[in-house]
């Protein structure tokens, strides 16, 4: 699957180097489930749920607090959130048609022992805004789950602005 590289001249002023970004992007992780990865919808896209998958498997596994530390957990939301921007730069036209994220939703697996789960989804947060200046500025919900699809520690959903429909 080629990932769409936006050219120097392709550049959004107001972001940060936008084709340095894309070419520094992971190949997009696919699935093998029967749903779209990314659905356009006018000038807005919808990410669905990234967990932490690298070279076609999990980066970490387990719940945090349990299997997983939170740093671990942190990390993992890092790298669902550079899934993401991959998805929206092979999906949206390459990420120069990326006008900013709008919202993005972090499920978080963990024991009964764990609360802090904002801070592990600050690594998704903090990775979307230091990837694209205030373009990564979002609203956002953390959500404490029992589980999550094939053992991750952390999911994330994101819905962003296009500047044009691909």
């Amino acid at each position: 699957m080629a990932i769409l590289n936006p050219t120097p001249t392709d550049v959004t002023p107001d972001m940060p180097d936008i084709a340095r970004l894309a070419r520094s992007l992971p190949v997009p992780e696919g699935t093998v489930y029967p749903y779209e990865l990314v659905s356009i919808e006018g000038n807005t896209a919808f990410v669905a749920g990234q967990i932490a998958k690298r070279d076609g498997a999990l980066a970490h596994v387990g719940r945090v607090g349990a299997e997983t530390d939170p740093e671990t957990a942190v990390a993992s939301a890092r790298i669902c959130a550079e899934q993401a921007l991959a998805w929206l730069n092979h999906s949206a036209g390459g990420l120069q048609n990326l006008r900013r994220i709008l919202r993005m939703t972090c499920y978080v697996a963990h024991d009964d022992t764990f609360q802090d789960i904002s801070r592990v989804a600050d690594g998704a947060s903090n990775y979307l805004i230091e990837a694209l200046g205030d373009a990564g500025r979002h609203v956002r919900a953390v959500i404490g789950v029992k589980s999550l699809p094939r053992n991750a520690p952390v999911l994330i959903e994101v819905t962003a602005a296009l500047h044009a429909n691909p």
